[in-house]
């Protein structure tokens, strides 16, 4: 298991930075006045994925502490990763919908359907992953459905910015 330590200790530092950043973007979006519904649900994507990552980097290197088989240790990793993926997808779809229907639309359009895709798809592929369809390359895509959530709160960061600058600006 010694290549996927070096990127599951990776993306979980990287994770920590994201989740850090977030809080500091947190407490600056708190001077400039009130917040939208949106933007807590922004930052909640933000926090949900680089947090979920973060757990989900250090799961395999806990289980592997056991002494079982590299295989063994992916498909326990991949059937918690394919529920927790899939649950907050699903949540946060949810949450959307219900600001939506409470009068506040989606400020970035596109975006809350594309991090649903990708978390989707992380889900899935660690759902196949933990059946046994991805064979010897199952680490692989373990490692690959934890990038994905780090591409999610990247891009979760990227609209939470947007909407602070746009917030700044009709400030002034």
């Amino acid at each position: 298991m010694q290549a996927p330590d070096a990127l599951l200790f990776a993306i979980a530092q990287i994770s920590v930075s994201l989740a850090g950043f977030s809080g500091l973007i947190a407490a600056l979006r708190a001077t400039t006045g009130e917040w939208h519904p949106r933007d807590i649900w922004s930052l909640s994507w933000m926090l949900g994925s680089s947090v979920g990552a973060l757990l989900l980097a250090l799961l395999p290197l806990w289980l592997a502490l056991a002494g079982d088989t590299d295989e063994h240790v992916y498909r326990v990793s991949c059937a918690a990763s394919a529920v927790a993926i899939g649950s907050f997808a699903i949540a946060m779809s949810l949450a959307g919908r219900r600001l939506t229907r409470r009068g506040f639309p989606r400020r970035v359009p596109a975006v809350p359907t594309t991090l649903f895709l990708l978390l989707g798809g992380a889900g899935l592929i660690d759902a196949l992953g933990a059946a046994g369809g991805w064979g010897d390359r199952l680490a692989f895509a373990y490692v690959g459905s934890l990038m994905v959530l780090l591409v999610a709160a990247v891009l979760a960061l990227c609209v939470f910015l947007i909407l602070l600058a746009r917030t700044a600006r009709s400030v002034e």
